[in-house]
């Protein structure tokens, strides 16, 4: 079934006097081609109703499993935006719902094969740093020379009141590893080639695993800027950085601001690699290749639909038990 021949409830107003309570929300970013991590969302689920959230991207649609799935946005702005909307909504009712951003992500190629899926266990915000232009002499910037130091032209915030950096809930985190690791993962033997084109990388299939995913506005490709975003998971004690992403730190935020923190867990799928491989260039591998963004879409899929059938079947908060 494609997005053009599905039949989907037309949303309607949220009811103040009737809220709905979705046991979990999913959270994929995009909807729209080549991008679109909501359609096999939509594909594999039974859609029950619909409800129109002002501040939302799109509508939040309900499965039969009492599921609320709608898409965050992309970026950092849109996600936050998105989140707090549907916290706030009169009529829906999330104190009592998991939440899990399923997506894909980027990563170095010594992390994983494509198409593998990261459980986090960590959130960083690359966005919230210094960075300098230490070339400048302040006199005449022209006769300005580099200098060995400009391989790390950043530097944590000077005004800081914590380190931005969000551990997610051990039982929550430890529920949806468990869960991940019994998931028959698919493959798709031309991301395998695109994958050989890295040394560094695996030679093997997708796998699931934990770790750091970092998040941030700022598209970037390449070794120097990793070796940057690692110096600064190191920093807060997060490194090695698994994955990278645009809006689960902005997500985090949302739910730290309403007390919910704690029932919040972000799934991303490798889609491509944080740099060119040998002999390639940074435009031609930024996005991976449609075989890797196809694979990456579906496994966060799998990954996250698992996951999200282990929390309501365990409930490993209890904050279901009063729902």
């Amino acid at each position: 079934m494609t997005q053009s021949d599905r039949s989907l409830p037309e949303p309607r107003a949220p009811d103040p006097a009737d809220p709905v309570d979705p046991a979990a929300l999913v959270l994929p970013a995009v909807a729209d081609p080549p991008l679109n991590e909501r359609e096999p969302w939509l594909d594999r689920h039974e859609i029950v109703d619909a409800l129109a959230v002002p501040g939302a991207e799109t509508p939040v649609y309900l499965t039969a499993e009492g599921v609320a799935l709608t898409t965050s946005g992309l970026g950092k702005s849109d996600a936050a935006t998105t989140t707090a909307a549907l916290l706030a909504a009169p009529g829906l009712d999330l104190e009592s719902a998991y939440v899990v951003s399923a997506g894909i992500g980027g990563a170095s190629p010594d992390t994983a094969a494509l198409g593998s899926v990261v459980v986090a266990d960590a959130v960083v915000d690359w966005d919230r740093k210094h960075r300098w232009d230490r070339t400048a002499t302040g006199t005449d910037e022209a006769e300005a020379t580099p200098r060995a130091s400009d391989d790390r032209p950043i530097d944590l915030l000077a005004y800081r009141p914590r380190d931005n950096v969000w551990h997610l809930d051990d039982r929550v985190v430890e529920t949806g590893i468990t869960a991940a690791r019994e998931v028959d993962l698919g493959a798709n033997p031309s991301a395998r080639e695109d994958q050989r084109e890295y040394p560094a990388a695996p030679d093997a299939g997708p796998t699931v695993t934990t770790g750091t995913t970092v998040c941030g506005d700022e598209f970037w490709h390449g070794p120097r800027y990793a070796r940057q975003v690692e110096w600064l998971c190191e920093q807060y004690d997060a490194a090695p950085y698994a994955t990278t992403q645009m809006e689960d730190a902005a997500t985090a935020t949302a739910l730290e601001r309403f007390g919910l923190l704690d029932r919040y867990l972000s799934v991303r799928a490798i889609a491509n690699y944080d740099r060119a491989p040998p002999g390639g260039s940074v435009e031609e591998s930024f996005e991976g290749s449609d075989a890797s963004l196809a694979l990456a879409i579906d496994n966060a899929e799998r990954v996250g639909s698992a996951i999200v059938e282990r929390l309501l079947a365990t409930d490993p908060l209890g904050i279901r038990a009063t729902a």
